[in-house]
């Protein structure tokens, strides 16, 4: 009867354990392959992990993927990329349509991201002085981040967070940059996964330095292993765990222009949703190969 007792007690406390651990999550830039994000967060809530995440950090369209994430249900947020995405990101056949962003951001409240429990950070790149960030980040090896500015924005109005979101994802030459109340007399700022000028894709930086407590750390990337131009290692970090989640098919395309139009300005929504679908797949399968199973599955949630 003890021995039972005592193992009642150790499962008890291994339950509690696992479901009070924090995490943290890193979402990548590129472009309409951020639909791929959308399944993988539908997964995350399906496990209950979504909901022990307290800080989640984006560049473009992970950018915005967080804002949506924070203030949206999943529900909410697959039908937007499903329904909205698409119209609203081709507009007037553009590649990438500014104006139709805006537009589908008036209709998001992430006016309701001063009340979210989860904190969210984008990242942007002023827009001056280019060609010399592109000489000291690309040619000088100056490194990734440099000239990043991350911004926290549970605690801006809702036109400063419209902003930045816009700002993050300003695509260069196809976007216009963005002009954001930066608290320093305001500049200029276009998208913030754009490595080649000091932009920084997988901003993990903010996460690391205000948040040491958070642990467990999810990176999301929108490449391939054979793909993916740079990574998050645990053995860069002291006393993380970082869970990389790749996707298991190439979403990039072959050669530069064939990546921008089949991978980044795709926005078609055969694309929209075979990717959401491969997200929610390639999340359950990491999941399930690591014994992690369904919130509906715990009797003890």
């Amino acid at each position: 009867m003890l021995k039972k007792f005592a193992f009642l007690l150790i499962f008890l406390f291994s339950a509690f354990f696992a479901f009070s651990q924090e995490y943290a999550v890193v979402l990548a830039g590129g472009g309409g392959k951020g639909a791929y994000q959308v399944g993988v967060w539908k997964a995350l809530n399906e496990y209950g992990i979504a909901q022990k995440v307290s800080v989640i950090s984006g560049a473009s369209v992970g950018g915005l993927n967080a804002a949506l994430f924070s203030v949206s249900s999943v529900t909410e947020a697959e039908n937007i990329w499903k329904e909205q995405v698409s119209k609203k990101l081709t507009k007037d056949s553009n590649l990438i349509s500014q104006e139709g962003l805006s537009e589908l951001l008036d209709t998001i409240p992430i006016e309701n991201l001063y009340d979210s429990s989860v904190q969210v950070y984008v990242c942007a790149v002023r827009d001056r002085l280019k060609v010399l960030k592109f000489i000291k980040s690309t040619i000088l090896g100056s490194g990734v981040g440099k000239h990043t500015y991350y911004f926290n924005l549970n605690k801006d109005e809702k036109e400063d967070i419209k902003a930045k979101l816009l700002a993050t994802s300003a695509f260069p030459v196809i976007c216009d940059s963005v002009f954001v109340n930066d608290g320093d007399g305001g500049h200029n700022y276009s998208d913030g996964g754009e490595e080649s000028v000091g932009g920084d894709n997988l901003p993990i930086k903010p996460i690391v330095e205000k948040y040491p407590e958070i642990k467990n750390i999810i990176v999301v990337y929108l490449s391939d292993k054979d793909h993916v131009t740079r990574r998050i290692r645990a053995k860069d970090y002291d006393n993380l765990n970082i869970i990389e989640l790749f996707p298991s098919i190439d979403i990039d395309g072959d050669g530069f222009f064939e990546s921008i139009l089949d991978g980044t300005a795709n926005f078609s929504e055969a694309r929209i949703n075979l990717l959401i679908k491969k997200g929610y797949e390639d999340t359950v399968d990491y999941l399930q190969r690591r014994k992690i199973y369904p919130v509906s599955n715990y009797w003890f949630k």
